[in-house]
């Protein structure tokens, strides 16, 4: 079962999934929730402060809630860990998602 936070700051949320894995058994959760929540939005940051891993259906939900934004819409991380990171850089996915030492930083990028 999936555990999230939401905050909102000057039109942007701020989702913080309180779960250790972004996987298979999560991800759906995450997908539907999130991807409700984000829908139509210019901007969502993703704080990554309790993930510490994420497998590819984590990273298929990322992409499930990027494709829900509004146009132009930018999905940013924050708080990924050096092994998450290098998974997404291994599938070119840190190219869509931009990441970022905390949640301050990604939303004044």
């Amino acid at each position: 079962m999936l555990h999230v936070r939401f905050a909102e700051t000057n039109g942007a949320l701020i989702v913080t999934p309180l779960v250790r894995r972004l996987d298979a058994e999560t991800a759906p959760d995450f997908r539907t929730t999130v991807g409700a929540a984000a829908a139509g939005r210019r901007l969502v940051v993703v704080s990554l402060s309790h993930v510490r891993a994420v497998d590819a259906s984590g990273l298929a939900a990322l992409v499930s809630v990027l494709q829900r934004l509004g146009p132009g819409g930018e999905l940013r991380l924050a708080h990924a860990e050096p092994r998450v990171l290098a998974l997404l850089a291994s599938t070119h996915l840190d190219e869509l998602f931009p990441s970022f030492d905390d949640a301050t930083s990604a939303l004044l990028a």
